[in-house]
């Protein structure tokens, strides 16, 4: 992958994919959409309601997601949720696991979190996402898990095997007691309603990776104008993906389940107060 960037607004890459990278695209996107919404949208004169479940990034308030695009002068409203988190969910934080290593291959991480995975599928039966932030883990984990859910007769849907997004979501609704191993795209925009999903089970906080080319480009950007970028966009992103992550789980009111979070640094490092202030206040806990 090779970025070039304008210095003004614009982010430019090329990537090459396709099974031998015969095919070559390049991209671009703006580093700030912000000047561009906020001219043409929030103060043109229009009517506009943004709306979403997760707008927040675990401070009190929008400000963050209305610094983005634009809408300071908008005026923010949230609005509680239908769902009773009480009755309905349970969250189970493993502070004891060991937290994610610097390097991709560790001798005490790697067996840690497939015996934690392990403990939280047999909790549930299977019926569970397992939501990974790299397809390296999601793959190392799909080794551990495989005999251990033929063993209980779980089906195993791996992201990257055989079937599509769509396919093994259909699969995971019909077979009821199925475990799905999932990256990036199966943290938002997935709906399976009723006791087929049980448990959504975060491998790993999502902080998004800097070799992104435009993710860099923000950083680079935040950086230049004098801010934190891990403070003013790293954190803020991930708590957002978190939140969308943890929400695949009840989707209507006689839905129930757990959430397994198998990250330690949620309880052990100055940030993780915003991921915890960033679930359901009224779901009781559980730390392990």
């Amino acid at each position: 992958m090779v970025k070039l960037t304008n210095a003004a607004t614009t982010v430019y890459w090329v990537e090459s994919h396709g099974l031998e990278g015969q095919f070559t695209t390049m991209r671009g996107a703006l580093i700030n959409v912000a000047p561009v919404l906020r001219e043409k949208l929030f103060e043109a004169g229009r009517s506009c309601i943004c709306t979403s479940a997760t707008l927040s990034t675990g401070e009190r308030g929008m400000g963050y997601f209305a610094g983005r695009v634009g809408a300071e002068s908008a005026r923010p409203l949230q609005i509680g949720s239908p769902f009773d988190f009480e009755k309905q969910m349970r969250i189970i934080v493993a502070r004891s696991m060991p937290p994610p290593p610097p390097a991709s291959e560790d001798d005490e991480y790697h067996p840690a979190l497939a015996d934690w995975i392990m403990r939280s599928l047999d909790e549930s039966q299977g019926r569970a996402f397992v939501l990974f932030t790299s397809y390296k883990l999601l793959s190392a984990m799909a080794v551990r898990l495989r005999p251990f859910c033929q063993e209980r007769g779980w089906p195993l849907l791996v992201q990257g095997d055989e079937l599509n997004r769509s396919q093994m979501v259909h699969s995971f609704r019909e077979n009821i007691g199925s475990v799905l191993l999932g990256t990036d795209s199966f943290w938002t925009g997935v709906d399976v309603p009723g006791e087929a999903l049980s448990n959504v089970i975060v491998t790993k906080i999502p902080f998004e990776s800097p070799g992104n080319p435009l993710v860099e480009a923000r950083i680079e950007d935040i950086t230049a104008r004098g801010g934190n970028a891990f403070r003013d966009y790293s954190l803020p992103e991930a708590v957002l993906k978190f939140r969308q992550g943890i929400g695949r789980l009840i989707r209507s009111r006689t839905d129930t389940g757990i959430v397994t979070i198998l990250d330690s640094r949620v309880t052990n490092k100055f940030y993780g107060a915003r991921f915890m202030y960033a679930l359901p206040a009224t779901a009781p806990r559980a730390f392990l």
